[in-house]
């Protein structure tokens, strides 16, 4: 069994902001972690990049600070133009997914769920292709394969504007440990405005629940255990 973790997410960011503490548990316990990103965000903001340096080239060496930091040993990027995703074609977006998951065939997938949690067309589209390749890979004969999604839980964030699921149907992440690491990650994504406004949340807010839980739900196989375990039992 290959025991091992594949996030997909469309943004350097997307892996500090949702998952970094559990990515963190796992790789610092000896789980292989790799990562396909999508684009390099180069639409969105770059603060204190220096003149000469493009968007895309910033982020990506912010994205490869992160990975140190979080123990994640190999980034696939599949470099799409930021914010073009939901303009490629399907069959070609999940084609490129399905190429990087057959040759790593990981135990556990993470990616975004229908609703990309921001509506971001791009978290959509790539959480989409994701769960086609997931699909057409472990369709059958692959009962140890799961795929998660990474969500928020309702009674946490009921009000902030992003998607949400009930609390009974997701699985909870106590990360307390690791929030020192998950506030390193992001503060390597500086040239983004959004990664700074996170930051401040983090660190007003250092020792509540809304910090120290990551949230994930189980799309395949479906079921009832909660338990907040990525891996099947030996």
């Amino acid at each position: 069994m290959n025991r091992m973790i594949l996030l997909i997410f469309a943004h350097p960011d997307d892996e500090s902001f949702g998952v970094s503490g559990i990515v963190v548990k796992y790789s610092r316990a000896g789980i292989p972690v790799e990562l396909i990103c999508a684009t390099k965000g180069e639409k969105e903001t770059r603060l204190d990049v220096p003149d000469g340096v493009s968007t895309g080239t910033a982020r990506e060496a912010e994205l490869e600070k992160a990975a140190v930091i979080l123990g994640i040993r190999r980034i696939h990027f599949l470099n799409y133009i930021d914010g073009d995703l939901k303009h490629i074609e399907k069959r070609k977006l999940t084609d490129k997914v399905l190429s990087i998951m057959q040759r790593l065939d990981p135990e556990v997938v993470i990616t975004f769920g229908p609703d990309g949690i921001t509506g971001h067309p791009d978290h959509i589209a790539i959480g989409k292709a994701a769960t086609r390749a997931f699909k057409s890979l472990y369709q059958q004969n692959s009962p140890s394969k799961k795929l998660y999604y990474v969500t928020l839980a309702r009674s946490i964030f009921p009000d902030a504007g992003l998607a949400t699921r009930p609390d009974d149907q997701i699985i909870t992440f106590n990360i307390e440990k690791y929030l020192d690491v998950k506030i390193k990650a992001i503060e390597t994504h500086k040239s983004q405005q959004d990664a700074r406004e996170f930051l401040d949340e983090l660190r007003k807010k250092e020792n509540s629940y809304y910090t120290t839980r990551e949230y994930l739900y189980l799309a395949k196989p479906r079921s009832n255990n909660k338990t907040a375990e990525l891996f099947y039992s030996d």
